[in-house]
């Protein structure tokens, strides 16, 4: 029998998802250096989906392509660390939002300064590696236009 020996491709898909792997657990680093113990890469799926004044739990779920259930895992953790608490919805008094603590303002105002930092370190990583522009704005455009596309097609 014949394995082949032929190394993995190294898709687009693969450099994105490595990429964005080693960029946050960079800012966890940076995180825990400032002295906030506790924080875990997995945290960021709901930092990165919450609204300043909330978000329901139904909402960032669907916001970071993951079930109710592991959002209402990742916030029960995160309740625990003192950085998210449930309150009453007041648009609807049935549900509840997850809303930043004082911690987890504090906490996202310096995970923004690290984000910052390290974007600016890849950016330089990418013109070193030969890109010529700056990355943000062409992924930002390709993204919202892939949104835009399959929500005009889910319609």
């Amino acid at each position: 029998m014949v394995i082949d020996e032929a190394p993995r491709p190294f898709t687009i898909m693969m450099a994105f998802r490595q990429t964005a792997r080693l960029m946050v657990e960079e800012l966890i680093e940076r995180l825990m250096a400032d002295g906030h113990d506790g924080v875990h890469p997995s945290h960021h799926a709901l930092y990165e989906n919450i609204d300043p004044g909330g978000t329901r739990l139904t909402e960032l779920a669907a916001r970071a392509g993951m079930t109710h259930q592991a959002m209402g895992e990742l916030v029960a953790s995160l309740e625990r660390g003192g950085w998210v608490e449930r309150r009453p919805d007041p648009t609807d008094g049935r549900a509840r939002l997850v809303c930043l603590t004082q911690s987890g303002r504090h906490l996202v105002i310096r995970g923004l300064h690290h984000i910052a930092a390290i974007e600016a370190e890849w950016q330089a990583r990418w013109s070193a590696a030969g890109h010529d522009g700056a990355l943000r704005p062409v992924l930002e455009r390709a993204v919202k236009d892939a949104a835009q596309t399959r929500a005009a097609a889910a319609a």
